[in-house]
């Protein structure tokens, strides 16, 4: 499977996290990261992860926590 576009990703990521059921932004946040580590692949989670680490332009601040939290 080809790698996804570093946009695509970025738009999956923040719909992901206004979407997932949440009471807070902490739950919504952990909720998201469950859901990345369950759903996403392998490549999707190391890309979304360089991603992040050279800055995460267009993330949500919640979609940035949620991938960090997602790399532990």
């Amino acid at each position: 499977m080809p790698p996804e576009s570093d946009e695509h990703l970025v738009k999956m990521v923040n719909q992901i996290v206004t979407s997932v059921p949440g009471d807070t932004a902490a739950a919504k946040t952990a909720n998201a990261a469950v859901h990345l580590e369950k759903f996403w692949s392998p490549l999707m989670k190391q890309q979304i992860g360089d991603y992040v680490a050279a800055g995460g332009a267009g993330l949500h601040p919640e979609a940035v926590e949620a991938v960090a939290r997602m790399a532990k």
